[in-house]
């Protein structure tokens, strides 16, 4: 009875292994994605994160999701991409902090099979299969007409810009499409850039620099949400409310009520939920061989005083709470 017993259970294994080899299906773990941004410390990464949640549940797979405690920390997210690798995950979605020296971390774990999807921010390398994110040409370019519509008809458009560090590739496309639309205003220039930490204590600095040092300047810009309320930390610290005019990135809680009273003019708002979510979906689709699109651009919507009221600003806006 006991060999029978024996016997029923090869058999039954054996039979499992057939079921599998005609299916082309195996019995494995969930796929395993390794979702590694530029930090957690802001509003926008924690909506990624909601979407990466929802992704995950839905295409059942496994997710981490990690970030450096500082946005300039790209020693930081090298190790994480490495450990990643390491772990044996099967794609990394990534935010990459810098251009350049998180190009090489990438394109080793490419080399050891790993899929890599970049999300809102790309490096230097032909190993990143995919990009999810904000057309970031195309939103300065939108960033540059709000702030030139900002100043009333007849008055010389004086521009600073805060930004983050120029090595983040997001930043500095914003910028160029920002640029490359001001210079065919003939009435509007960019009177001087600043290069911050990605935090609000340096945005609030370099915009207070910026206004005491370049006194014809009359709009601030900001290209993410750190710059953004460093802008909206300053004028209100000189109280320039009434003289400065003010276009930034992304909202929270805080930046929605400074475009209501009126320190910030407009918001060039992102999707990050999407951005998370579809980071997921098409990392699934990769790891499956069914992906077919190498870049998709998610939804950026620009938010004033007069349409944040408007229902589906109202979801934009508060979508995190």
């Amino acid at each position: 009875m006991k060999h029978k017993s024996w016997l029923c259970l090869l058999l039954c294994a054996l039979l499992v292994l057939e079921l599998s080899a005609c299916t082309g299906r195996s019995f494995q773990s969930k796929k395993q994605i390794a979702v590694i941004v530029k930090s957690q410390n802001s509003e926008f990464w924690q909506t990624v994160k909601k979407g990466v949640t929802a992704a995950a549940t839905e295409y059942n797979v496994s997710v981490t999701f990690e970030g450096p405690q500082n946005e300039e920390d790209y020693t930081a997210q090298n190790q994480m991409i490495e450990n990643a690798v390491s772990r044996g995950v099967d794609a990394i979605v990534l935010s990459a902090i810098d251009y350049d020296r998180c190009a090489s971390a990438v394109t080793s774990a490419a080399q050891r099979g790993v899929k890599v999807v970049a999300i809102d921010s790309t490096v230097r390398s032909s190993a990143v299969n995919m990009f999810i994110g904000t057309d970031n040409v195309a939103a300065g370019e939108t960033a540059a007409q709000a702030a030139v519509q900002s100043v009333p008809t007849g008055q010389n458009i004086a521009i600073g810009i805060i930004n983050c560090d120029g090595a983040t590739e997001n930043g500095q496309r914003r910028e160029e499409g920002f640029k490359n639309y001001i210079k065919n205003v003939e009435n509007a220039e960019v009177v001087a850039v600043l290069n911050v930490d990605s935090s609000v204590e340096s945005a609030t600095s370099g915009a207070i620099h910026l206004l005491t040092n370049y006194p014809k300047i009359n709009v601030l810009v900001g290209f993410n949400e750190f710059m953004t309320l460093g802008i909206g930390n300053a004028i209100e610290k000189l109280a320039l409310g009434d003289k400065i005019h003010a276009v930034g990135f992304d909202s929270n809680i805080v930046s929605i009520g400074m475009l209501e009273s009126g320190e910030m003019d407009a918001l060039i708002v992102q999707n990050p939920f999407a951005i998370g979510y579809l980071g997921i979906q098409h990392a699934v689709d990769l790891i499956e061989g069914n992906a077919t699109e190498m870049t998709v651009y998610t939804q950026a919507s620009l938010i004033t005083k007069e349409n944040m009221f408007d229902e589906e600003n109202q979801k934009l806006l508060f979508r995190f709470q």
